[in-house]
């Protein structure tokens, strides 16, 4: 982004507030073309709503689609996010932001057929190509931002993963991050880098580039492993409204789309299978209040896997809420 660009949108800001007529709606607009021009990808704002004399900003269902190169849908869905601005810094040129509340309520990686990470074809992963000989790099400034205080809340994240075929592998990761706090951020692309990284730790997701992104950003902390939080659960349960016959007819149609039927009995309610080397079994029940559940256990070498469950129940909610 260069420093044109900056001033320009700076200036709209500070005007936009100062009027105070229809600035909200521009505001969105000028939000959704910055954020878009950072991360190099479309990015949408449901709505949002400013005051002058709070110096505060709401922003409602922000989302970050997917790269080119990548099936088209959501990335980063955010629910809302909370910002409180220091309007004596925007009329100075200066993006500051004493507080920044993010709740992000689901992140979807994607690895596509040749193995590429959606979240490494942003322009924050993008490393710097060499200046040609004799031809000096001419230094250009980074987005004059500071933010003093971020919160952050992450809800899930989901990993699909096309390089085993036509149908992608899916797991769902519950993160139940919650007010987690980190001081003086000083640019967007380190702020991008932050929640992205910060949101994939849980999942082990190997060879993302926007891992040594963000230490070179300053944002220091690298992926340990699968979180031992999980205490052992191997299995994801949901209810539904739908017909236990619909559900259960979802539920087959997935299972033989990821994996190899081991048994089936539409008497007892129960799908086994092997799924990329998980046993998953499917327990499909009519409740007393007439409603549907089911409970997926998948595990590997005995060891539980829910992220596995998970990424399967993932994948009937979308088929039975289409």
């Amino acid at each position: 982004m260069n420093n044109k660009f900056i001033k320009i949108f700076v200036i709209i800001l500070v005007i936009l507030i100062g009027l105070g007529i229809v600035k909200d709606q521009i505001i969105k607009v000028a939000v959704q073309a910055g954020a878009s021009r950072v991360l190099g990808t479309n990015v949408s704002v449901g709505g949002l709503s400013s005051g002058i004399l709070r110096q505060s900003m709401r922003v409602r269902a922000f989302k970050i689609g997917n790269p080119p190169g990548f099936p088209q849908g959501t990335m980063l869905d955010v629910t809302e996010a909370g910002v409180d601005y220091d309007l004596s810094a925007l009329l100075s040129g200066k993006l500051h932001f004493p507080l920044v509340i993010l709740n992000l309520n689901e992140m979807v990686v994607v690895k596509n057929p040749a193995g590429v990470l959606n979240v490494d074809a942003l322009k924050v992963a993008e490393k710097k190509e060499a200046a040609p000989a004799g031809k000096p790099e001419k230094p250009s400034k980074p987005l004059s931002l500071k933010i003093d205080v971020l919160r952050l809340n992450v809800n899930r994240v989901v990993f699909k993963d096309y390089t085993q075929g036509e149908e992608p592998l899916v797991q769902v990761f519950d993160v139940n991050l919650k007010d987690k706090t980190y001081k003086d951020i000083q640019s967007a692309q380190q702020l991008a880098a932050l929640i992205m990284v910060e949101a994939m730790k849980p999942t082990a997701i190997k060879g993302a580039k926007i891992y040594g992104v963000a230490t070179v950003l300053g944002a220091g902390f690298l992926p340990v492993g699968i979180a031992g939080a999980l205490l052992g659960k191997d299995s994801a349960q949901a209810e539904f409204g739908a017909p236990f016959d619909q559900v259960y007819q979802t539920a087959l149609e997935v299972i033989g789309k990821n994996g190899t039927l081991s048994s089936e009995s539409k008497t007892d309610g129960v799908i086994k299978a092997d799924v990329s080397g998980h046993n998953v079994t499917v327990k499909i029940t009519k409740n007393d209040q007439g409603k549907t559940e089911i409970v997926i256990a998948a595990r590997k070498f005995l060891i539980p896997r829910p992220e596995v469950a998970q990424g399967i129940l993932y994948q009937i909610q979308e088929k039975l809420n289409k």
